[in-house]
Formats: C-alpha cells, structure tokens, sequence
C-alpha cells in the first residue's frame, strides 16, 4: 500500500520495534513530519533515522500548503495537504482531531493499531505478538480507551 504518514505511528512503530511491517508498503512523509521525527533526541532517534533512509520511504515536499485547521500541527496538516496533492487516500495518523479532518477531507486515515492488526491479518505476526504490541500500546503513550483495548485482545 501507499501511504502518507505523520509523526505518531512512525514512532510508536519505533518503540515497538516493528518498522519492518512497513517494508512492503511505499510511504511519503513531510519535510514537516520528517523535522518532527528528528528534533527530539530519543532513545528511538537511531531506529528513525534508519527507517527514513530506506528505499520505501520518500520525502516530499507540499506544493500548496493550505491552512485549513488551525487546532492541527505543522506535521498533521502537511501530511493531509500531501495526501490529497498526490491523491493518496490512505494517511497514517493517531491523532483523532487530524483522523476526523482527512475523513472530511474523503482520506483513510490509518493508525498504529490497524498497522498492527494488518500485520497479524497478513500472517506478519502471530497471535502472541500481536497481543504483545497491542498490550504495550499503553506503557509506550499510545491513547486507547482502556475498554476498547481489552475487546480487542480478547477478539483475537
């Protein structure tokens, strides 16, 4: 798939240690979302820098701009704008303000927990590491209602 991706789910892939359920996917991010991903030091800087160098990732820049959300950063917005300058309907994002404006805006927003979730549905991951990540989500800063969390680990 194609995808173009904010900061978040690029980083919680980090800290889970799972880039590599992006290897088959081509992803497009920001000069917006790639400063973002750099200007912190962390103890995932290392596993995001090499990510950004592999030949799937791509960074682009956003012609026209649009302002179109004031409560949205620098990063979110970017992607949005990207996505629809390359008509890419599928945007990796987390944030739920951002998620509701590219659904407006006729985007599929994806986030971690679908990555995950696809990968298991794929055959990338088993049943135990798919319970794994989806449990540490949490302990990592990942937002999910505790309710929802625990009806997805006991669907799998």
């Amino acid at each position: 798939m194609k995808f173009v991706a904010d900061c978040s789910p690029l980083i919680f892939l980090a800290k889970l240690d799972v880039f590599d359920l992006l290897n088959k996917d081509e992803i497009l991010i920001t000069f917006e979302v790639q400063e973002e991903l750099l200007i912190k030091e962390s103890p995932e800087k290392d596993k995001i820098v090499k990510f950004l160098s592999q030949k799937n990732v791509k960074i682009a820049k956003v012609l026209k701009p649009d302002n179109f959300s004031e409560v949205l950063g620098k990063g979110e917005l970017s992607t949005i704008n990207l996505a629809l300058e390359k008509k890419i309907p599928n945007v990796l994002m987390d944030d739920r303000r951002a998620r509701s404006l590219a659904k407006i805006r006729n985007l599929k927003p994806r986030g971690t927990l679908w990555l995950i979730l696809r990968a298991y549905k794929n055959g990338l991951l088993n049943k135990t590491q798919t319970h794994d990540l989806i449990y540490d989500l949490p302990s990592i800063g990942f937002r999910i209602d505790q309710e929802f969390l625990f009806t997805i680990l006991k669907n799998l």
